[in-house]
C-alpha cells in the first residue's frame, strides 16, 4: 500500500464512490501523524461523517508501517433518536466495499493491514467490526470479542457514557468493567453534533484529562464534530481554509441559495399551524419535497393531518422522536423518506411530498428538501434544519424558507432561558445580507453568527467529575452503594429537561404478573433474566417526555372497558435503567416517581395506546388483527437487519393428550404433524422444550416454569429461544459453548487465545511483564471448575470411583443448563485465584499482583469482593484461608487500580476476558460437531446398570 495522498485518494474514492475533498486528505495527513484534532468544524453537507473512512485508511497505513499511534475503535455518538443511523450506513457500506475489492486493488491491500490487526483474520467480522448500541443492530457484541481488530461502535450518550463510567444501562455488573475497559481505552471517541450534549462533552474530556493523569496504556482520545461548534470551547479545532473552500464542490455547498423569509406573527397556536400548513402548500403543485420543521410533536402531528387532508396520506410523512422506533424503521423504508435523502441524480417526485418533523429529524440523517417551512427555533437549531435544504446546492437551485413565529407557551422548558435565546436568534438571522426581499441563509453566510452564543439552546449545567465518584463507579460487584448515583446528571447535566419513560407491548405481560403475583420463588429474578436475555429492542420502544407519558397512561388507565372488554387493572412491568423489573398494577407504577426516568413500561397489547403512526394516545384501543401491531418483539421483517433470530413459545400441557401443546407468542410458529406427536409423547417440560428448539434449530435461553398442578408438575411454560450458542452466548453464560470441552483443553486454547491478543494490540512489545501477566492467567482463570460440585451442576459428575479412568473435568457444559442447586453461590473464580496464590512459578512473578487479580476479575468479580458463600469449596480448604485470600482480593484490587487507573486496569481485564471467549468460539469452528450432553437421566440408568 503506498504511503502518499494519491492511495488515499483512491481508496476513499472506492470506499466511498466518490473522491476526498481537501479538508478530508488534510486530516488523513493529521490522523496517520498520530495528531487528532480535538475538535471538526465544519458547516452542515461537507460530510463529516467521512471521518470514519479517514480514521480507518489511516489506521491501515500506519499497521503497515508496524506502528500503530491512532486508536483501534472507533466511537461515533449522537445524542438524538434519528429514523436513519447514517454512521452504521456509512461503516457498513465501507465494510461491505473492503471485502469486495478486487484482490490485486490498492483496496484489498487496506483491507490485508487490517487483517493483520486481527487475532483471526477469517472471522465473520472480520476486517472491521461494526456494533451499533442503538437501533435494531442492538449490539451484535463483534466489538467485543477482539480487541485488537479495528472496530466502530456507534451509540447514544446514554449508551456509551454510562458504559464509560461502569454503570452501563442495560449492562449485567459483572460486564460493565469489560464495557468500560473497552470502549476507555485505545479509543477514538467521536461526539458527533456536540452542541446538542455539552455536558457529555465535558464529561468525556474530563475522562481523557483523567486517563492522562494517570498514565492509562492507551488513553481515551476525544474529537468533536459540529456544524453549529460555539467558538469559545473550540479549541484546536480543525476548520476549512481558504483552500480547502476553493473546491468546486465545497463552493457549490457553501453558497447554496436558501432564501429565508420570516413571516407574519401568530397571535395563538390554532393561527400559526394554520398559517404553516398554508405555506407548505403553495408548492402543492410543483413537484417539490417539502420540509415543515416544528418543536412540539403535537404541533407536528396536527401539521401533518392537515396536510394529508388537503393533499394525499400517502404524500406527508411524520417523524418525531415520540414515534415508535418500529414505525419510524418503516417510515426509512418508504419511497418518500428516500426521496428525501440528498442524492444529486434523484427525480423530482411525480408530486408535491411533505415530510414533518421535530428535532427528531434536524441531525444524524442527510436530508436534502427543494423547501422548508418552521417555527422560529434557538441558533443552533436553525443551522441544523436549514443544513437540511437545498443541500448539495447547484446554480439551478434555490430553496424558500419560511419562519413562522409561534406564540410562546408556559411549558417550555427553562422558558425565560429559551424564550430570550429565540428572540435572540431572529435578530442574528435578520442581521443576515438581503437580496430581492429574502436573507441569504447560505452555509457560508450562517459561518457569520457562529460566535452569537446567546442564540444558542441554554447550556444544563454540567456535573464535575471527582475521584471520589470513579472510584465508587468502579466498584462494580457491590450492589446500593451509597455514594455511588446513577450517571444521569453527568451525562445530560442539571436542569437539562425532563427526563423521557419509553413503552413498549408485549404479550406476555399478563402471564408474568400473574406469576409474579402468585409469590413464586425467585420470580422477579427470572424475570429480570427473561428481559435480559430478550431485551426490549429500540424498534419495539415509543419514547416520549415522561409528564407527556404519564398524562396518557393515567387515562389509560382509568379508562372504562368497552363491552367484551376485561374490567380489571391493567397490568405491566417496569424495567428501571439499574435494578430489578417491577410489577404491578399500571396505575400504580406510573406513580413510582423515582423509578421511571429513562425506564421502560411493558404493557400488555390488550392495554391499547398506540394509534396507526406508532404514538402513544390513550384514545387507541387494541384490535387483534388489526394496525398497528403491538407485540413486535420477533418481528425482523421491520428492519430489514440481520439479527439474532428470537421467539417465545408457550408450552402447555395436555391431560387428554398426555403430552404437550405449543404455540409462538408475537409470533406464530409451524408445528408439523411428527413435532406434534412428540409434543403429545413428552412427559417432562425439558423434554418438550428440547423437541421445540431442535425443530427450530434454536438454542434455548430461559425457560419460565408459569403454573403447577397441586403436585407441583408443570401445566404451563414460557420458552425463550435464540439462535445457537456461540462466543456471543458464551458471554452471557460462561459454562455454555457450542459443544461440551474438557477443562484442560480450555485452558490451553484460553492461554493461546491469550498470547495472540497481547501480541497483537502490541503488548507484548510495549510491555512484557504485563503481556506475560495476561498469558499466564488466561492458562490459569478457569481452574476453579474441577470442583465436584460444580461439574454437577453441568451434569457431569463423575462416575463411581474406578469406573470410568477416561473421566476428566469440564470447563464448558456445551448444550445443557446449570443447575446452581448443586454447588450454591461458588465462583469458580474464586477457587482459581486461591490455586494460583499458592502456585510458586505466581508467587516469585513480578507481576504476581495483577495476575491473580486478572484471575479472580476474569468474570467482573473482584471489584472489589466476594462475598464469603462465593469462597471456595474444595476439599480441605478452610474458612480461614478463603477468608485470607478475600481479604487480600479486596486490598489487591485497590494497588492496581490506583496504578493502572480506572479504565487501565479494566483493559487489562478485559484481555483475559476476550481470550476465554475467543477459545470458547473455536468450539463452534472447529469441525466438532456440536453433540449433545449425556442426560442426567441417562447418566443415572448407567449407575444403575452398573
Amino acid at each position: 500500500m503506498s504511503s502518499n495522498l494519491t492511495s488515499f485518494s483512491e481508496n476513499f474514492s472506492r470506499l466511498t464512490g466518490h473522491p476526498p475533498m481537501r479538508w478530508q486528505r488534510r486530516l488523513f495527513d493529521q490522523f496517520v501523524d498520530g495528531a487528532i484534532p480535538q475538535a471538526l468544524d465544519l458547516p452542515t453537507g461537507l460530510g463529516k461523517t467521512s471521518v470514519i473512512v479517514v480514521w480507518l485508511l489511516a489506521l491501515a497505513w500506519q499497521a503497515e508501517r508496524g506502528e500503530v499511534k491512532i486508536p483501534r475503535r472507533l466511537v461515533y455518538v449522537v445524542d438524538r433518536r434519528t429514523v436513519v443511523d447514517q454512521a452504521t450506513d456509512v461503516a457498513e457500506r465501507l465494510r461491505a466495499n473492503l471485502r469486495s475489492a478486487p484482490t490485486a486493488s490498492l483496496t484489498a491491500q487496506v483491507r490485508d493491514q487490517l487483517n493483520k490487526l486481527c487475532i483471526d483474520p477469517t472471522d465473520d467480522a472480520s476486517p472491521l467490526a461494526i456494533s451499533t448500541l442503538r437501533g435494531e443492530r442492538a449490539d451484535n457484541r463483534e466489538w467485543q470479542s477482539d480487541p485488537a481488530r479495528p472496530a466502530i461502535i456507534i451509540g447514544t450518550v446514554d449508551m456509551i457514557g454510562s458504559r464509560l463510567l461502569f454503570s452501563g444501562y442495560g449492562v449485567s455488573r459483572r460486564m460493565r468493567p469489560f464495557h468500560a475497559g473497552l470502549l476507555g481505552q485505545d479509543t477514538l471517541l467521536v461526539h458527533d453534533e456536540a452542541h446538542l450534549s455539552e455536558p457529555f462533552g465535558r464529561l468525556i474530556r474530563g475522562i481523557a484529562e483523567v486517563q492522562q493523569a494517570q498514565k492509562a496504556p492507551h488513553p481515551l482520545r476525544v474529537m468533536e464534530l459540529s456544524a453549529t461548534q460555539r467558538r469559545q470551547d473550540a479549541t484546536a479545532a480543525f476548520t476549512l481554509t481558504e483552500e480547502d473552500k476553493a473546491e468546486d464542490l465545497v463552493d457549490r455547498r457553501l453558497h447554496a441559495v436558501k432564501r429565508l423569509h420570516f413571516e407574519a406573527g401568530a397571535e395563538n397556536e390554532d393561527v400559526a399551524i394554520a398559517k404553516a400548513v398554508e405555506l407548505a402548500l403553495r408548492y402543492k403543485e410543483e413537484r417539490k419535497r417539502v420540509l415543515v420543521y416544528v418543536r412540539r410533536p403535537r404541533d407536528a402531528r396536527r401539521i401533518a393531518d392537515e396536510l394529508a387532508k388537503a393533499t394525499d396520506r400517502s404524500r406527508v410523512a411524520l417523524l418525531t422522536g415520540t414515534v415508535r422506533g418500529y414505525e419510524r424503521d418503516l417510515l426509512a423504508e418508504t419511497a418518500l423518506f428516500k426521496g428525501f435523502r440528498s442524492d444529486p441524480e434523484r427525480p423530482p417526485p411525480e408530486a408535491t411530498e411533505y415530510l414533518v418533523a421535530t428535532s427528531a429529524g434536524e441531525v444524524g440523517v442527510d436530508l436534502d428538501a427543494d423547501h422548508l417551512v418552521c417555527d422560529l427555533s434557538t441558533l443552533d437549531s436553525m443551522i441544523q434544519r436549514l443544513g437540511r435544504v437545498n443541500r448539495l446546492g447547484g446554480k439551478d437551485r434555490q430553496a424558500n424558507v419560511h419562519v413562522v413565529e409561534w406564540p410562546a407557551k408556559k411549558d417550555d422548558a427553562e422558558k425565560g432561558k429559551l424564550d430570550k435565546a429565540i428572540l435572540e436568534t431572529k435578530t442574528a438571522l435578520a442581521s443576515l445580507p438581503k437580496r430581492d426581499g429574502a436573507h441569504d441563509a447560505s452555509p457560508e453566510g450562517l459561518r457569520a453568527l457562529a460566535d452569537r452564543r446567546e442564540a444558542f439552546a441554554p447550556s444544563p449545567r454540567a456535573v464535575p467529575l471527582t475521584d471520589i465518584l470513579l472510584d465508587n463507579w468502579s466498584l462494580t460487584r457491590v450492589k446500593d452503594l451509597p455514594g455511588r448515583p446513577l450517571p444521569e446528571r453527568w451525562l445530560h447535566g442539571i436542569a437539562a429537561g425532563e427526563p423521557d419513560l419509553s413503552i413498549a407491548w408485549r404479550e406476555e405481560v399478563n402471564e408474568l404478573a400473574a406469576y409474579v403475583a402468585r409469590g413464586t420463588k425467585n420470580g422477579i429474578r427470572l424475570v429480570k433474566q427473561l428481559y435480559d436475555k430478550h431485551p426490549i429492542l429500540a424498534r419495539e420502544r415509543l419514547p416520549a417526555p415522561l409528564s407527556v407519558v404519564k398524562d396518557e397512561l393515567k387515562r389509560l388507565a382509568r379508562r372504562k372497558p368497552k363491552d367484551g372488554e376485561p374490567d380489571e387493572p391493567i397490568s405491566a412491568i417496569l424495567l428501571p435503567v439499574n435494578g430489578d423489573p417491577i410489577i404491578g398494577a399500571l396505575d400504580d407504577l406510573i406513580e413510582r416517581e423515582s423509578d421511571l426516568a429513562n425506564a421502560t413500561l411493558v404493557l400488555p397489547p390488550q392495554a391499547g395506546g398506540l394509534d396507526a403512526r406508532g404514538m402513544l394516545t390513550s384514545e387507541a384501543r387494541y384490535e387483534p388483527e388489526g394496525t398497528p401491531p403491538y407485540d413486535v418483539a420477533d418481528d425482523l421483517a421491520a428492519s430489514g437487519r440481520d439479527e439474532r433470530r428470537r421467539l417465545r413459545v408457550l408450552l402447555t400441557r395436555e391431560p387428554e393428550a398426555g403430552g404437550w401443546s405449543a404455540r409462538g407468542i408475537g409470533q406464530e410458529i409451524a408445528v408439523p404433524n411428527e413435532l406434534a406427536e412428540r409434543l403429545a409423547a413428552a412427559q417432562a417440560i425439558k423434554a418438550a422444550a428440547r423437541a421445540i428448539r431442535g425443530h427450530l434449530a434454536l438454542a434455548e435461553r430461559a425457560l419460565l416454569v408459569l403454573d403447577r398442578d397441586e403436585e407441583g408438575e408443570p401445566t404451563r411454560a414460557l420458552l425463550l429461544l435464540g439462535e445457537g450458542r456461540a462466543t456471543a452466548t458464551a458471554q452471557d453464560d460462561p459454562a455454555a459453548a457450542g459443544r461440551s470441552q474438557d477443562l484442560d483443553e480450555h485452558l490451553s486454547w484460553a492461554g493461546d487465545e491469550a498470547e495472540k491478543v497481547v501480541e497483537r494490540i502490541g503488548l507484548k512489545a510495549e510491555a512484557p511483564a504485563f503481556a506475560e501477566a495476561v498469558e499466564i492467567a488466561a492458562r490459569w482463570h478457569d481452574r476453579g471448575k474441577n470442583r465436584l460440585a460444580w461439574q454437577k451442576a453441568i451434569e457431569h459428575a463423575p462416575p463411581r470411583q474406578g469406573q470410568d479412568a477416561s473421566w476428566k473435568p469440564w470447563a464448558k457444559s456445551g448444550q445443557r443448563g446449570f443447575d446452581d442447586s448443586e454447588c450454591g453461590a461458588y465462583r469458580h473464580e474464586f477457587g482459581s485465584l486461591r490455586e494460583a496464590s499458592e502456585d510458586e512459578t505466581i508467587r516469585s512473578h513480578p507481576e504476581c499482583d495483577l495476575i491473580l487479580h486478572l484471575i479472580a476479575a476474569h468474570h467482573g468479580w473482584a471489584r472489589p469482593h466476594f462475598e464469603p458463600d462465593q469462597w471456595d469449596i474444595a476439599d480441605g480448604v478452610s474458612e480461614e484461608e478463603n477468608a485470607a485470600v478475600a481479604a487480600e482480593t479486596m486490598r489487591r484490587f485497590a494497588r492496581l487500580q490506583r496504578r493502572f487507573g480506572h479504565w487501565g486496569l479494566a483493559w487489562l481485564e478485559s484481555l483475559v476476558r476476550a481470550a476465554d471467549y475467543a477459545a470458547s468460539g473455536r468450539l463452534a469452528a472447529n469441525g466438532a460437531p456440536a453433540s449433545p450432553a449425556p442426560t442426567v437421566a441417562a447418566n443415572a440408568a448407567k449407575e444403575s446398570a452398573a
